[in-house]
């Protein structure tokens, strides 16, 4: 049973860390309904570290144009400025990184108090609720009146602004709220901000990369573990990266398709059995 608890959370990681219906909304859930408890220690770094390998396997052709422009950089750089200026991969590990700081600045302001206000049920299904919503309005953007026409073309990721990442980054960061999807609310603000879809895709799981080492970076504090316990934590990595890798490309296929809000309804459906589970206080 303790293997098919292993394998079970982890895929339900790799699942809800990109599908756009909140990951830490589902372990909250899942620990207030069969009183599993949330993976804690090596254990939850290890499937942060799988669920990180899945964003470098589907996005590795620009990660690896990102590395070669910082190494051209580092090789020049008394005119980085002006590299930043016209190369378009070196702009974007720039902004991505200039988009961290919002969501940090986040994290920090409210990571407690959305912590206790986690411990309601209710809340965390009034988030969920909140986040189909989010999914419906990338819905209208995108297949909508609002997408875009011939007269306004959506921007392609090498014309990113500063002040695209700084929103982008600034929707992420209310994803620490537990209910609310990082994915979803980043993608959707990209889409908002006027990027392609799969543009705003792309930023997104790029800006993804510092906020997860930053939470493997607080749960490194915990401590670790030994024997079974980092047997467990490999296997859960290895099970997190496998399925996390299909949950993205399987988002970034239903993006295309403009199918991203029937994640909506099930968030809904989900929230609001949350909020009446509290309510009725089964």
């Amino acid at each position: 049973m303790l293997w098919l608890m292993v394998i079970a959370l982890a895929a339900l990681q790799g699942l809800t860390e990109f599908l756009p219906v909140s990951s830490s909304g589902h372990l909250r859930l899942l620990a207030e309904a069969f009183g599993v408890e949330e993976p804690q220690t090596l254990f939850d770094i290890m499937l942060h570290v799988g669920t990180l390998v899945a964003v470098f396997i589907v996005y590795r052709a620009l990660f690896w144009r990102m590395i070669t422009a910082i190494g051209r950089a580092l090789r020049r750089p008394a005119g980085i400025r002006a590299q930043i200026a016209s190369d378009a991969d070196l702009r974007l590990f720039v902004f991505a990184t200039i988009g961290t700081v919002p969501t940090g600045i986040i994290a920090i302001a409210l990571g407690d108090q959305m912590e206790a206000l986690a411990a309601n049920v209710g809340a965390v299904g009034a988030a969920l609720i909140v986040n189909a919503g989010i999914l419906f309005v990338l819905r209208a953007l995108t297949i909508g009146r609002w997408q875009a026409d011939a007269a306004h073309p959506r921007r392609p990721i090498e014309q990113l602004r500063l002040s695209d990442a700084l929103l982008i980054g600034t929707a992420q960061g209310f994803g620490i709220i537990r209910g609310i999807s990082r994915s979803g609310s980043t993608i959707t603000a990209g889409i908002l901000t006027g990027l392609e879809q799969q543009a705003a895709a792309a930023f997104s799981f790029v800006l993804a990369v510092p906020a997860i080492l930053g939470a493997l970076a607080m749960h490194l504090k915990d401590g670790g573990m030994s024997g079974d316990g980092l047997a467990h934590a490999l296997v859960g990595a290895v099970v997190a990266a496998v399925v996390g890798t299909i949950a993205l490309l399987l988002l970034l296929r239903l993006l295309r398709q403009g199918r991203l809000h029937l994640f909506g309804w099930y968030c809904l459906a989900l929230g609001t059995a949350a909020v009446l589970w509290e309510i009725v206080g089964v």
